[in-house]
């Protein structure tokens, strides 16, 4: 967060914004050697990262081979490095380290807003994201600090001008609200039902989409009246439409590159971007037909990585959110797995891979669901855990907790 709004503020070049890059993985990687990762992550959720990891990194190879050029191999090298992002899932198992860092997003939040509104003057430089997860542990978060949580929701709900972040924040504070106030009348089973349907549910509208019987992002077609809104950066206003169409066309291209290259299976290789973009037309700066990329997270990864890569990033989402909601002892985990099943859906309108930190949480909240001591936390262990996010240990420290076996070490810390 901090890197990337000083990286606006003082307008630094962008070899400045790779090498901090390079040196955010130095540390995490230097992390993972204090974590006994092998102890504490699902075995299976492990080999699906580890085997997701080594295609990513054979698409860079084949990358590699046919890379020519200045930006071709900036394309490569930015791929390769978000590559390496993944590690995160890793460190996200790891109860104490997410603990300390939403301690640290939440102390920082005043300041950095405070920056945000001096050198933009608006919050759109932070990432609300860490919040939004934040608010899957409502039940549990101390009373004074749930007012404010809620400010900052309404905060960017009021200012933040972009569909996909208003559906993630109005996801999150439905989650949220169902664990701490619907938790006995929304049973497991309906958690269940919800988890398969955001699973399955994108591939059924691309099956109805693909066939033309319905379209969900033609909105215009079952949506009626004026949908428009205002949005304000600096001194310039622009009136954009709700129901428009943006997803539709990229649909399209990336399916028609793919299709006229045969390259469905084993994908392009981020040595390619999207043909279909703009009719084949070259760029004349980079020399590439189209444009390098989507929006969309999971046409991104279809178009680098094939169907291969795409079943493998599906299975780490599948896995998680299994463990969440079936094999853990706490209601907290059972709501971080659904939001998480979510975030799969939501990979088929946004969620791009990027090295910023609304994509860090998605892969944080899969290693907290592929992590065993949070799924064996009980409600009163997890209470603790959450209220030591917010508060000074000292204040709650005398209050009764039950350790089992595996997570005493864990929670001691966090406590």
């Amino acid at each position: 967060m901090v890197i990337y709004l000083l990286f606006g503020l003082l307008s630094l070049p962008e070899p400045v914004l790779w090498i901090s890059h390079i040196l955010i993985l130095f540390f995490l990687y230097r992390n993972l050697g204090k974590i006994n990762y092998k102890r504490i992550v699902d075995k299976p959720g492990f080999l699906f990262l580890f085997i997701f990891f080594i295609w990513l990194i054979i698409g860079f190879l084949r990358a590699s081979i046919v890379a020519e050029g200045y930006w071709i191999w900036k394309m490569v090298f930015q791929e390769f490095i978000l590559s390496l992002f993944y590690v995160v899932v890793l460190l996200g198992a790891n109860i104490t380290i997410i603990r300390d860092y939403f301690k640290l997003y939440w102390l920082l939040f005043i300041p950095m807003l405070l920056v945000s509104f001096f050198a933009f003057g608006n919050p759109h430089s932070l990432s609300y994201m860490p919040f939004m997860s934040i608010m899957l542990f409502f039940v549990f978060i101390p009373g004074k600090r749930r007012l404010m949580l809620l400010a900052i929701i309404l905060l960017y709900l009021a200012t933040f001008d972009h569909r996909n972040d208003m559906i993630k924040i109005i996801i999150a504070v439905a989650i949220g609200f169902m664990i701490a106030y619907f938790y006995n009348v929304f049973t497991d089973r309906l958690i269940r039902i919800l988890q398969i349907i955001f699973l399955l549910l994108p591939f059924l509208l691309f099956y109805f989409g693909a066939s033309g019987i319905f379209n969900v992002f033609k909105m215009d077609e079952y949506l009626k009246g004026d949908h428009s809104f205002v949005v304000q950066s600096g001194d310039e206003v622009e009136v954009r439409d709700f129901k428009v169409d943006t997803r539709t066309f990229i649909y399209q291209n990336v399916f028609y590159t793919l299709s006229k290259y045969n390259a469905f299976v084993f994908g392009r290789s981020p040595a390619f971007g999207d043909e279909g973009f703009g009719d084949g037309v070259v760029d004349e700066q980079t020399g590439l037909k189209g444009r390098y990329g989507n929006e969309v997270g999971v046409l991104d990864i279809l178009l680098y990585y094939g169907v291969v890569g795409v079943t493998f990033y599906f299975s780490l989402f599948v896995r998680a959110s299994y463990l969440a909601i079936y094999r853990s002892r706490n209601r907290i985990a059972k709501g971080v797995g659904l939001y998480t099943a979510f975030l799969w859906f939501m990979s088929f309108i946004w969620e791009k891979p990027m090295f910023e930190t609304f994509f860090m949480m998605d892969i944080v909240l899969i290693g907290l669901c592929l992590s065993k001591p949070f799924r064996q936390m009980s409600d009163k262990q997890m209470r603790l855990w959450v209220r030591s996010i917010f508060l000074n240990p000292r204040k709650f420290i005398d209050e009764p907790v039950e350790h089992t076996l595996d997570i005493k070490r864990s929670v001691s810390r966090s406590v």
